[in-house]
């Protein structure tokens, strides 16, 4: 199952970002340009190694900045 970046917001909204931040991403700005913060990012990162059955390292997790860079690197680890 490959992810989309419609499952990433899926994703941001269950771990509690606000509804008003995630109607306006786009997904191939840096998040933390976009109004998340630095404690949002790893909240992600776990909750989409859970869905998705991954392993994703903690230096791997800090180069993750955009809903993009989560849907490649999620869907890479997935092969």
């Amino acid at each position: 199952m490959k992810i989309t970046a419609k499952d990433v917001i899926v994703l941001m909204k269950e771990v509690g970002i606000e509804e008003e931040i995630i109607k306006n991403l786009k997904n191939d700005v840096p998040l933390l340009d976009q109004g998340l913060d630095s404690i949002d990012l790893p909240a992600i990162a776990v909750a989409a190694e859970k869905l998705c059955k991954v392993d994703l390292s903690d230096a791997d997790a800090t180069k993750l900045k955009t809903i993009d860079d989560f849907v490649r690197y999620v869907n890479g680890k997935m092969k």
